[in-house]
């Protein structure tokens, strides 16, 4: 990888002692009613966290206050600060798993979390801000028990082993969250509000998110650790649907990097890969379709993003080897194809592209197909190699590229791949170091074939769960080495809870995600009124009874089938009605899908602004602005009726007419309202853009209004 470059590597035993942190395993909470205290359980001197619950101060002490009457609790670690209105919260770990050792050094998974108020009751809150608190404090809750979050004591997880040979030795002197991969620190936020660097060095851990499985094997009389270390980006996380593509700073979607890691008595080998979403601007937002458009945002500048994306990558990894794995044609082959002619135009040296239709090859489930696909990666992975240091550093060798793989979701088809890229590392590394012989494969062993497929599927439904809700599609190959019938069952299974969650349930998800991110900040000042808080909008309950009425209409339906009435005619006339009161109930369920589906309601930093859309009607005579459609000769007076044009460009110019109405002040503040032009439209994306006069200068804004959401962006 680039970081190596120039760099002299030391014996792992010099760099795992360095690792060792001045930072407890474990603590003793004392809640007071006016201080929460917290003791770590080391010997000798010791310093005490002291947290005022009224004036909110945080600051440590050598002696420990008076303590009788204290509610004791034993905790093992902090996670951070959360602010909700009622004012700050303590996050902290109450129990843990030991996962396994890296290096002789312990990995432990969050296994149960406590939310602790500084304020003692929430006397101060009206009783819209306490439902509008406890709303965001599930939110919270959710986060915490999506699984899952890793931590060390004594180990810096946030960066691949090869990273960590690589940095001076005055690196592992520094605390833990100053020195940590900030990409991949998820309470790096929460733990903001720590500035005394003695917290932060004796108390804070940073904390990853992704998956880690670590296991202990024994083949032909040798004894050996084998790992796998996933770590989930903080920069553009969320939901499956609802965050895709690429931002403005060169960040995607779902980019998660993962390590392969093998331990022997004298030798540790680190082979890592990545995946992230297809590098370019686009959206998929649902919409209660099984398969909700792909939309390519055109005014966009996909090749800066681009190039920025790729600038980072080759700092981190060196060489890049980009995998597509969507289909070639339909709309997932329109979002290939502008992929690879970013590629081809990038020029860059540094990157190699190889896209495989996965679907059209491995059809009726011949997945021995992607043997065509391995076989023309390997010659590509030979020369990136792996990363491989003996205990006195005195042999190593070096990983000088990595494989960057993506389907649309960076999932199901990912996983496959990625497994069978480490698969074949594996087995290079065993047969080099004499586990086994040069003509043995991994499933030559039932106990390492069924570890290593096993940890691969493990992963695979941790990344799936965390990104679209349930676990990946696809696992049987990767756990049996094969499809079969009862994985498609399974996979079935799997995709229907993933529509069911992306269209009812991520907008919340994808709020939680924001709040503990630090994307929205919430403010004190939300809920003095009813509607002053996002998150006091819901869905109307009329909107609600469509989908109850179609189930209903649909079952009594089936029952007029099966039971029959006293005569023949009674039958039909029966039947006839229930089927006409269930296709009706299906017809405007689809016509106001976009009502249905649970969007997120607070602003993030990472994915474009997104508004629920308020209806063209609400224009109204507040807000006169005039529109000019070049080379159309169309002009249009929000007071006036005037509509000649395309009728779907006409809807879309209302609703972004009512989105500058109520939000000029915020994106333009010095626009004047009377010189705002739509110079483009795409009927089929819904994408609308406008020139908005602004001191004298235009400027650009892109509304993309795509099931009822918002996507905007200012040049």
């Amino acid at each position: 990888m680039s970081a190596i470059k120039g760099s002299s590597f030391r014996s792992w035993k010099d760099i795992s002692d360095r690792h060792y942190q001045n930072i407890a395993d474990n603590y003793t909470l004392y809640l007071l009613p006016d201080y929460i205290i917290i003791e770590p359980i080391v010997h000798g001197a010791k310093e005490f966290l002291i947290i005022d619950r009224t004036h909110e101060d945080i600051q440590i002490q050598n002696t420990l206050p008076n303590i009788d009457g204290a509610t004791r609790k034993s905790i093992d670690g902090i996670i951070g600060i959360i602010n909700l209105l009622a004012g700050r919260y303590l996050i902290v770990i109450t129990s843990k798993k030991h996962i396994g050792d890296i290096n002789g050094q312990a990995i432990y998974k969050v296994h149960t979390t406590d939310i602790i108020p500084f304020v003692r009751n929430m006397s101060h809150l009206n009783e819209y801000q306490l439902k509008y608190n406890a709303k965001y404090l599930s939110m919270i809750e959710l986060v915490l028990r999506t699984e899952a979050f890793y931590f060390s004591y004594t180990y810096d997880i946030t960066h691949t082993f090869q990273r960590l040979q690589t940095l001076s030795p005055d690196f592992h002197s520094i605390p833990f969250l100053e020195r940590a991969d900030e990409r991949f620190v998820w309470n790096r936020y929460l733990l903001s509000q720590f500035t005394n660097n003695r917290i932060i060095s004796q108390f804070v851990l940073p904390i990853i998110h992704g998956f880690v499985a670590l296991s202990t094997l024994n083949i032909n009389g040798h004894s050996f650790s084998y790992g796998v270390i996933s770590r989930r980006s903080t920069y553009r996380a969320g939901t499956r649907l609802f965050i895709r593509g690429i931002d403005n700073d060169g960040r995607v979607a779902n980019f998660v990097e993962t390590e392969q890691i093998l331990q022997l008595d004298d030798i540790v080998c680190s082979y890592v890969q990545t995946r992230g979403s297809v590098p370019c601007y686009w959206v998929q937002l649902p919409d209660l379709r099984y398969k909700p458009k792909i939309a390519l945002l055109s005014s966009k500048n996909h090749m800066e993003a681009f190039r920025q994306h790729f600038e980072e990558q080759e700092y981190y990894y060196g060489k890049q080897f980009l995998i597509s794995l969507t289909n070639q044609h339909g709309a997932e082959g329109r979002l290939n194809a502008k992929y690879r002619e970013l590629y081809e135009t990038s020029e860059n040296s540094y990157l190699k592209f190889e896209d495989f239709d996965f679907h059209k090859e491995c059809a009726g489930m011949r997945y021995d197909r992607l043997t065509i696909l391995l076989a023309r990666l390997i010659a590509d992975q030979d020369d990136y190699k792996y990363f491989a240091l003996t205990q006195d550093g005195t042999s190593q060798i070096q990983q000088t590229g990595v494989f960057r793989t993506n389907c649309v979701d960076c999932l199901d088809r990912t996983n496959v791949v990625q497994t069978l890229l480490a698969k074949r590392i594996l087995e290079q590394q065993l047969q080099h170091y004499n586990i086994i012989k040069y003509n043995e494969t991994i499933d030559s062993y039932k106990q390492l074939s069924h570890t290593f497929k096993n940890i691969w599927a493990d992963n695979a439904d941790t990344i799936s769960l965390q990104y679209a809700g349930t676990g990946a599609l696809k696992t049987d190959y990767t756990r049996t080495g094969q499809r079969s019938t009862m994985g498609l069952f399974q996979d079935g299974y799997n995709s229907l809870m993933r529509y069911v969650l992306n269209n009812l349930f991520d907008g919340f998800r994808q709020d939680g995600i924001d709040i503990f991110l630090g994307n929205y900040q919430i403010s004190s000042n939300e809920g003095r009124t009813r509607e002053s808080c996002p998150i006091s909008k819901e869905i109307s309950k009329k909107f609600l009874a469509l989908p109850v009425t179609m189930i209903i209409s649909f079952s009594m339906c089936i029952i007029n089938l099966l039971i029959p009435a006293s005569t023949f005619h009674e039958q039909v006339t029966h039947t006839l009605f229930w089927s006409l009161a269930t296709i009706s109930a299906i017809a405007l369920t689809i016509f106001w899908r976009h009502e249905l589906v649970d969007v997120p309601k607070l602003y993030s930093k990472i994915s474009q602004y997104k508004h629920r859309a308020n209806n063209k009607k609400q224009i109204k005579n507040k807000f006169p602005i005039i529109v000019h459609i070049h080379g159309g000769g169309w002009v249009r007076d929000s007071r006036a009726n005037e509509r000649r044009g395309d009728p779907t460009m006409m809807d879309d110019l209302c609703r972004a007419l009512v989105y500058i109405r109520d939000h000029i002040n915020e994106h333009c503040p010095n626009a004047d309202p009377n010189q705002i032009f739509l110079s483009s439209h795409s009927s089929d994306a819904h994408l609308i853009s406008l020139l908005i006069l602004d001191k004298s200068h235009l400027h650009r804004h892109e509304f993309s209004f795509i099931n009822n959401t918002w996507c905007y962006s200012y040049k």
